[in-house]
């Protein structure tokens, strides 16, 4: 092979996979837990062209739990991470070199739905809730609202596998109400529940973004591009005018045909995404408080959270062309 070829070949392969360049962009992947709407930021970020704007080409990519979402950050297979504020502050408490760079939902963000006998709280005494895993923003979310009304000692709450599990034991009478995030309660109106009440009253570290701190102490510039993106996109998703546009988008990445449901999820989720998504220290102390127990926090947390990225978006001195 000549010279010439050899150069091209290799020239060719630079920028291939994350943290690369392909045609002037810059290639990170984001990972997510679950293709539900509270994501809708990231699906109209994509479809709407805005990280490219931001000189970014972004891989979206789906990890099943909030341990895959860590172990991909430590192992650089993602690059940045959206998920649960309680996955993250047990893995910031547990060693893992974390960053958190924006907070997007700082509110619980689930629905109790429930059979026509329960139509209030207190109609729950002496029932079963079901939830998802122990510890999963549904099981989280459950308890602080039972505790916040009195009734954690008069209701069982049942943890349950998988949201099909969940949805199934409501079908079946192995649950008296279930507690999930939307659209999928909405679904249980085909076997006659309704929806009793939502967790959003209450605040907590519910949706971050993170990376790791070596990744953006070398990477700088493209955590902020993300940023800046992102918080356009959060820009975006709010404005009424776009909601045909981003219902699609949900639609679209959730793999739904039911326009209804993703609809209804675009209809919750634009309540309480916030356009200034800048991380609240005394939120993410919370919810390290509740994951460690009885066992010390750090007194000073701010090693784990970094807002200088989304002060900047706000601002308006960070971003791609700025």
């Amino acid at each position: 092979m000549g010279v010439l070829a050899t150069l091209s070949l290799l020239l060719a392969g630079c920028g291939s996979g994350a943290g690369g360049s392909d045609g002037g962009l810059r290639s990170i992947r984001v990972g997510y837990p679950s293709d539900t709407a509270s994501y809708g930021d990231l699906y109209a970020c994509q479809d709407q062209g805005i990280f490219e704007k931001h000189g970014l080409k972004v891989e979206l990519t789906l990890l099943k739990t909030s341990s895959q979402l860590l172990a991909g950050l430590t192992s650089g297979s993602v690059q940045v991470a959206g998920g649960d504020g309680t996955a993250i502050a047990a893995g910031a408490l547990g060693g893992t070199d974390v960053k958190m760079v924006e907070l997007k939902i700082p509110v619980y963000f689930t629905e109790l739905w429930a059979g026509p006998e329960v139509r209030s709280l207190a109609d729950l005494a002496g029932k079963k809730v079901g939830v998802t895993a122990p510890g999963s923003v549904t099981d989280k979310s459950t308890r602080t609202m039972l505790a916040d009304q009195g009734l954690d000692k008069d209701v069982q709450v049942v943890n349950l596998n998988s949201l099909p599990a969940l949805l199934s034991a409501g079908q079946n009478g192995a649950v008296d109400a279930l507690v999930t995030a939307p659209p999928q309660g909405a679904t249980t109106q085909a076997f006659g529940w309704h929806k009793v009440t939502d967790t959003t009253k209450y605040p907590t570290a519910a949706s971050v973004y993170t990376v790791t701190g070596s990744y953006a102490a070398e990477n700088r510039d493209v955590v902020s591009d993300f940023v800046a993106a992102d918080v356009e996109c959060l820009q975006f998703v709010k404005n009424p005018a776009n909601r045909d546009a981003t219902v699609a988008s949900i639609a679209k990445y959730t793999k739904t045909d039911d326009r209804a449901l993703a609809e209804y999820g675009y209809d919750f989720f634009s309540k309480v995404w916030t356009t200034e998504p800048v991380v609240d220290e005394k939120l993410v102390r919370q919810t390290m408080q509740d994951v460690a127990g009885s066992n010390p926090v750090p007194d000073d947390i701010s090693p784990f959270i970094d807002n200088s990225f989304v002060e900047a978006a706000l601002a308006g001195t960070s971003g791609a062309g700025r």
